[in-house]
């Protein structure tokens, strides 16, 4: 049998190495947790990107809109104007063309801008619950017409219906209007404002 004192020698080296063996570890650790300079890492934060904004388009102004606020003044609300449409004759003879006197008056206080073209109006003519002919089955662009109208002040126009009948998409080749009585609408925003009634003969 070995000596008692080797075997306290044997059990001394073996709890040397497994406590070299636990220092090595902790280092190691040490090592892979912690930033080299020593100086604990700090948190990741993520920034959340902004999210990108588009500028509000600006509106678009239809020409009387724009010309009354380059002018200063307001556009003419329907509600004050005095609407006058009617017939220039009470009957048409042969191939002679109706017309329409069409009369806008501002009746409100202030000066303001109306449109007194196809950009606000609209025309139609109707025989009992046919329409025979309105301005906006060719679909031709509406042309406006700015005018300024001072408090008390009238426009005059007179419109001519062409004497044909049209239907939407406009095709050509349609039969010519009888004679009979007809009745002419004004329409304001689609709305009829106005009506006129005459004769072809």
């Amino acid at each position: 049998m070995l000596p008692r004192r080797v075997y306290v020698v044997r059990r001394l080296v073996a709890l040397a190495v497994v406590a070299v063996l636990v220092v090595a570890a902790v280092l190691v650790v040490r090592a892979v947790t912690r930033p080299d300079d020593g100086t604990p890492a700090a948190p990741t934060t993520r920034t959340p990107k902004a999210a990108a904004t588009t500028p509000d388009a600006a509106p678009t102004l239809s020409p009387v809109e724009a010309a009354a606020r380059a002018a200063g003044v307001p556009v003419c609300r329907v509600a004050d104007l005095d609407v006058g449409f009617d017939a220039t004759k009470t009957a048409y003879e042969g191939t002679e063309r109706p017309s329409f006197r069409i009369t806008y008056t501002n009746t409100g206080d202030e000066p303001c801008l109306v449109d007194a073209g196809d950009g606000m109006r609209r025309v139609s003519v109707v025989s009992g619950d046919d329409t025979v002919w309105a301005s906006w089955h060719c679909g031709r662009d509406a042309e406006s017409r700015p005018l300024l109208l001072g408090p008390d002040e009238p426009s005059k126009e007179t419109y001519r219906w062409p004497r044909v009948r049209s239907v939407k998409g406009c095709t050509a080749g349609q039969p010519a209007p009888r004679p009979g009585t007809y009745t002419a609408r004004l329409l304001i925003d689609d709305e009829v404002v106005a009506k006129a009634v005459f004769d072809l003969r």
